[in-house]
């Protein structure tokens, strides 16, 4: 088994960046001794932190996940160019008949990744409010089901659903879809702040994209953005100045903490591309320099990079580098029950990212292995 020692600067789970030296074998790290080994196989010139989970990503790099999931594989090899490790395909609010090829597709993709891991599938929608649809088409939604939820709710490769808690059946879809360990997330919906509520009593375990595309806060009717605000439920927030002013972003992170909040890039195809027209699923969507939209205006989804998020929020902020790094890889790890991702620390996955100066990224191993950046190493078998 190869073994590799790495050193440097390094973000621990308490918090501070001390010199460390890490001994890897494998896809594992083994020790994580303090102070810089003369005879380490590499020496970093940089901060290393535990590498980036982003749970929302509809596509990058010219590839639309919800029109074809194989090529989630393609965007694997390039997502550690922005500090990502692990992810999960998002597939947005498609016709019911789409979804066993679309499932079929991520499935291959998780075999065939080269980079980042793909962790699962996300699934955002179809159970979703049309008054709430944001860039989903809302001639696809549907009514709760049952029956259809059995028929995909397989562990092993769906890891989230975002769903309304106030449609019918919401409540047992929640259990059926908690018993078999997927997380359930409120999202495009009109909730008031009671159904939010039991949604949360019935096991949803977070929100998506907390502001965009949910109930308004009223000093009466807080809603969902309330019920989010104000319960211990974590939820994503796209830190891009775009989706949420800043001063929104830093009121949920004053409110939440790191340990509530999860950075995610709701990016879709045109995420490392040039402005142009692109797809979402079957829409077509604009995009500048600065985001992504409907020919009416409405969001569809961002243009933004995990690491851009990290530098956003402690600017956004004023948080610490610790903090946000929290909320790109600690948070989201803990939230889908990865113990060995989202730490630096003895016994978990080797994915790390190295950042310079400027926090960005300037090297990225996954499970061991070196897939972005290039280091004078010298390695031992």
């Amino acid at each position: 088994m190869k073994t590799l020692r790495v050193a440097g600067p390094t973000l621990l789970p308490d918090g501070q960046i001390t010199e460390t030296t890490l001994t890897i074998q494998g896809e594992t790290i083994v020790a994580v001794t303090l102070g810089l080994a003369l005879d380490a196989d590499v020496t970093v010139a940089g901060t290393l932190v535990p590498g980036f989970i982003d749970l929302q990503i509809n596509g990058a790099y010219g590839y639309d996940f919800t029109s074809d999931g194989e090529t989630a594989a393609r965007v694997s090899a390039r997502l550690p160019e922005t500090g990502v490790t692990s992810f999960v395909p998002t597939i947005i609010t498609s016709p019911l008949a789409a979804y066993p090829e679309l499932l079929r597709g991520v499935g291959v993709a998780c075999e065939e990744a080269t980079g980042s891991q793909i962790l699962g599938v996300h699934l955002e929608g179809p159970y979703l409010s049309p008054k709430r649809a944001g860039a989903h088409n809302p001639a696809s939604l549907r009514a709760i089901d049952e029956g259809e939820i059995e028929d995909w709710a397989n562990p092993a490769l769906v890891c989230i659903v975002t769903l309304a808690p106030e449609l019918s059946g919401a409540a047992t879809a929640v259990k059926i879809l908690s018993e078999n360990g997927i997380l359930v997330s409120a999202g495009h919906s009109d909730a008031t702040y009671d159904q939010a509520l039991a949604g949360f009593a019935a096991g949803i375990g977070w929100g998506t994209h907390l502001f965009n595309a949910m109930s308004s806060l009223g000093h009466r009717e807080p809603g969902l953005m309330g019920a989010l605000l104000a319960s211990d439920v974590p939820c994503g927030l796209i830190a891009d100045g775009i989706h949420s002013h800043p001063a929104m972003v830093k009121l949920a992170y004053r409110l939440k903490g790191a340990a509530g909040i999860t950075l995610v890039t709701d990016a879709m195809a045109a995420m490392g591309m040039a402005p142009g027209a692109y797809r979402l699923a079957d829409r077509e969507v604009i995009v500048d320099a600065t985001s992504a939209r409907l020919a009416n205006g409405t969001l569809a989804g961002s243009i933004l990079t995990m690491d851009a998020a990290v530098r956003n929020m402690m600017a956004f902020t004023g948080c610490s580098l610790a903090d946000a790094v929290t909320m790109a890889s600690t948070t989201p790890a803990r939230l889908l029950g990865l113990a060995r991702k989202g730490r630096i620390a003895a016994g978990c996955d080797a994915d790390l990212v190295v950042l310079d100066k400027q926090l960005r990224v300037a090297q990225t191993w996954v499970r061991g292995e070196l897939v972005y950046g290039a280091v004078d190493s010298r390695m031992s078998e």
